[in-house]
């Protein structure tokens, strides 16, 4: 025990706290910053005004603070002693000392620059202590840092440790729980969750209440309130709060059905506010969903809008590993997730509802038993850029301005968006947004919206109109019920239509769309008709030819302004055929003359023109269409424009089939280079009646020309749709069309059931009859199933 004698500066009472203010004098520490400025001992006697003190400074103390858990101990407003987890506590991170589980006190005054949770009475023994509980330790730690109010002191640190929960932890008030890595070894911080012998109601801990109807459970929430209301909960709302480099794990674990013990549907975080941020962090093995973002219009009204998710690792949970907006998304948008690792989850990766959308970078995806990329619905104009998914799993992406930039994810075969996924086994497909036309759709929202003078749009139906005054739109609420939301525009040139506040449209007469093209993304070249480049056959070398590079046709009369697509440099490639006019097209819609919906795979289906000849002849810019797949249409456009049609109305692909354009028989050839959709015949003649198109490049290597044949001609499958393997290339067995036994497999469509003629029928009877003969005469034609 150490024991100064200071000149006490003003009144001292005996057990108070003092500072120094200078040499040999002490001043109460209640009269000082007490969260900021050190303490120096604790005066053993009161005194008055300029009388000397003894002043302990350090050693054990007389006097104890009862039964209780060891940490810190701060001082209370009168500068008496209390425990750092007691609410009286105004001193953190000051500490005059630390006491023990029975309540002795040891003199040792210090300064911390952040609250550490051992100093509350956490122990971080959770892994071989079932009865052990952190949590009240912890949240005293974090109830600290909200009371503090300033940024001194708003870091909780857990030290390596395991920590066990048995309540939820709520972080609030811009609070940062900081662990002391993320690193697979023993210096790590974790809070096991003990959802067996815990209680994770939210409601029963902080009296939050039922969110949107749903009661919450959740090993850690970040709750927040809409502007204007009182602060709920009790300990304040959580926007901008952190959580970052540390484990959270559920035990027993939850994730798969099999779990010996199941617990409630239970998130490892939920957040229901604004600007939070997780980071280096990895959720672990809960019932529901790893990481769950939502918002709710249904008291308490919470935002959860502007999160951001980073370096995370989300596995073995039971639903999603991130879930956006799946349990409410009102106001859940604009988040930013970045280097998530969403792994082996009951459900779905990541799963992305959010109402406006969010952007999504680097992000990695594998063995979630449902999809591992998941975003439906509209509007969620969500953003993904690099992200890679294994092919363990599919991914979904149907929205009206979703876009996939770059990346590897195999995408379902009713997959919708903007952009393109590159070689692998999933889809090629581009969706290119036009904005060449300054013409645009006439755009209707409830309350109407702002349009300049000058603006020029269409309604659709068939004309363009020009604003002549600046003004605002009827809106919704501005019509009758059965305009829908849209005002009669005339379709008389120079005609006028009044809107609101001044806004006058001009007719200006028929839209006419016309066949556009320009430089979206990636491409540096003059030629406007060029959409994108991408990447280089062989980069840092003398060859710099682009492998993708997405072209406008605006040679070929039939099919001026359809969009192709090349996977090798130089050479066209049948990947995928989309038209581009005015104001559009819009994603996954179906323009003619040629276009392809869905994957080059299993459920792809396509319609097609026939110009001229047969289905074998179709025009493609100089080539001819080498496969069919099974529910493919050709519709019959032979004969002058002027002439009746001659034969059916088209033809029905009935399997999958193609043909070789050369006229010899043997074009396999051992280590060559082929481009995907290439169809080759089988060099050795045990092949004939069957064709082979490459679906994909099984090499790995990442440059297409790089892909060659095997040196030896390979074992062919000769069951079609089947695949054979061919060192670096995958090929899958198609029906040979130039195989007369094969013509069966494309079908002609006659234009109607010929011979059918009028009813004289009497009563019902007699026309369900004639009905049912009408039928299978069109069954017969192949008209109907």
């Amino acid at each position: 025990m150490d024991i100064e004698n200071m000149k006490a500066a003003r009144r001292i009472t005996a057990g108070q706290v003092v500072g120094t203010t200078g040499s040999r004098t002490v001043t109460p520490a209640t009269e000082k910053e007490m969260h900021s400025s050190p303490f120096f001992g604790v005066a053993l006697e009161a005194v008055d005004p300029q009388v000397n003190v003894k002043v302990q400074i350090s050693g054990a103390f007389t006097r104890g603070l009862g039964l209780g858990k060891s940490g810190a101990v701060g001082i209370d407003s009168s500068g008496q002693l209390v425990r750092a987890a007691s609410k009286e506590c105004v001193s953190a991170p000051n500490w005059i000392g630390d006491c023990d589980a029975s309540g002795a006190v040891t003199i040792r005054p210090r300064r911390d620059t952040r609250l550490n949770v051992l100093d509350f009475g956490a122990v971080g023994n959770g892994h071989d202590d079932e009865k052990a509980d952190d949590a009240d330790a912890i949240q005293s730690a974090l109830d600290c840092a909200m009371r503090l109010g300033t940024t001194d002191g708003s870091v909780v640190y857990l030290p390596p440790g395991d920590y066990r929960i048995k309540k939820p932890l709520v972080i609030s008030n811009g609070c940062i729980l900081e662990g002391a890595g993320l690193a697979y070894h023993d210096e790590t911080s974790r809070i096991l969750a003990d959802v067996k012998y815990g209680n994770f109601n939210l409601s029963h801990w902080v009296g939050i209440g039922a969110v949107a109807g749903e009661t919450v459970y959740c090993a850690i929430a970040l709750v927040g309130h809409a502007t204007g209301l009182s602060m709920t909960p009790p300990r304040g709302r959580a926007d901008y709060a952190v959580l970052r480099q540390l484990a959270l794990h559920s035990i027993p674990a939850q994730g798969m059905p099999a779990a010996t013990f199941q617990a409630p549907q239970m998130d490892g975080i939920r957040v229901m506010a604004t600007g939070s941020c997780i980071e280096r962090m990895s959720v672990v093995s809960f019932r529901r969903n790893g990481i769950a973002i939502s918002s709710s219009e249904v008291a308490p009204v919470v935002n959860a809008s502007g999160v951001q998710i980073r370096d995370c690792r989300l596995t073995s949970n039971g639903q999603n590993g991130l879930d956006i907006g799946g349990l409410g998304n009102d106001n859940a948008s604009t988040m930013l997730v970045m280097n998530v690792d969403a792994t082996s989850n009951g459900r779905d990766g990541i799963y992305d509802n959010s109402f406006l959308g969010c952007t999504f970078v680097s992000c990695h995806t594998a063995a979630n038993r449902r999809r591992n990329f998941s975003c439906e619905g509209s509007p969620r104009p969500s953003v993904y850029v690099g992200c890679y998914a294994e092919a363990d799993a599919p991914s979904v992406f149907k929205g009206r301005n979703i876009a996939v930039i770059g990346g590897d994810i195999d995408t379902t075969s009713d997959s919708k968006f903007w952009g393109f996924n590159p070689i692998g086994k999933g889809p090629s497909g581009l969706r290119v947004q036009n904005n060449y036309s300054t013409v645009h759709k006439y755009w209707i929202a409830d309350a109407g919206v702002d349009i300049e003078e000058g603006e020029r749009q269409t309604p659709g139906n068939g004309y363009v109109y020009r604003a002549i005054h600046a003004g605002h739109t009827f809106g919704v609420s501005g019509l009758p019920p059965e305009k829908k939301g849209m005002p009669d525009f005339p379709k008389v040139a120079r005609q006028v239509l009044q809107e609101l506040a001044g806004l006058v449209w001009e007719c200006e007469g028929e839209y006419k769309p016309k066949v556009s093209a320009f430089n979206c993304i990636g491409s540096d070249q003059d030629d406007s008709t060029i959409i994108q480049d991408y990447g280089y056959d062989k980069p840092d070398t003398a060859s710099q030819n682009p492998f993708f590079r997405t072209q406008a046709d605006m040679v070929t009369p039939q099919i001026k302004g359809r969009l192709q697509t090349s996977l090798t440099a130089g050479v066209d490639c049948l990947t995928y055929y989309q038209n581009s006019y005015e104001n559009g097209p819009v994603p996954g819609g179906l323009m003619l003359p040629d276009a392809w919906i869905g994957d080059p795979g299993p459920g792809e289906r396509r319609i097609g023109v026939v110009y001229t000849g047969t289905p074998f002849t179709v025009p493609h810019g100089g080539r001819r269409l080498d496969f069919y797949s099974p529910g493919d249409l050709l519709l019959n456009a032979t004969g002058r424009p002027t002439e009746e049609r001659q034969g059916g109305i088209g033809w029905a692909v009935k399997a999958l089939c193609g043909r070789r354009p050369k006229a010899d028989g043997s074009d396999w050839v051992h280590n060559h280079h082929y481009r995907i959709g290439e169809v080759v015949r089988p060099a050795s003649p045990n092949g004939r009646g069957h064709v082979y198109r490459l679906t994909a490049y099984t090499g790995g290597h990442p440059y297409p020309l790089d892909n060659h044949s095997g040196d030896d001609e390979p074992s062919w499958n000769r069951n079609v749709g089947g695949v054979t393997s061919d060192k670096d290339l995958e090929w899958q067995t198609l029906y040979d069309l130039d195989v007369p036994e094969n013509a069966w497999v494309i079908e002609p469509l006659p234009q109607r059931a010929k011979g059918q003629p009028d009813s004289a029928a009497t009563d019902i009877a007699g026309l369900r009859g004639e009905f049912n003969a009408l039928l299978a005469k069109m069954r017969k034609a192949n008209l109907l199933e």
